[in-house]
């Protein structure tokens, strides 16, 4: 009965061995598993923060660029506006752009600049809003 004891104490052994062994080996799985989780997080952070810093510049710049736009539409207005000049040369683009007239023939016709005939067409052409 002894000789049964031993044998199946043996085989316990060796059956509880070979369960750490393979629990040693799926927890060095989990571990490279673990490793490569991290580091894929990692590099998902350090993208999310460059799009975060990319989008935030490009928010700076936008706002920047509709007060400019708005200081542009203020002083076109003023200038258009100002009775002293109303034969001037922006009167007589935004005469032109409310007749259909492109920025092109605007810039021919009035010798102004390509940013300011866009403008003027832009804000004064019909159908087009304010």
């Amino acid at each position: 009965m002894q000789h049964y004891a031993f044998h199946i104490a043996v085989l316990l052994a060796l059956l509880a061995g070979a369960l750490a062994g393979f629990a040693l080996w799926r927890l060095g799985a989990l571990r490279r598993r673990l490793d490569e989780l991290e580091s894929a997080l990692t590099v998902s952070e350090q993208h999310y923060q460059g799009l975060s810093s990319s989008s935030l510049s490009q928010g700076r710049r936008l706002l920047q660029l509709e007060q400019d736009l708005a200081r542009l539409r203020a002083r076109l207005e003023e200038v258009a506006s100002s009775g002293d000049v109303s034969d001037s040369v922006f009167n007589q683009a935004i005469r032109m752009a409310r007749r259909g007239c492109s920025a092109q023939e605007i810039m021919e016709t009035c010798g102004i600049g390509q940013i300011e005939a866009d403008l003027v067409v832009l804000m004064h052409q019909k159908g087009q809003a304010k």
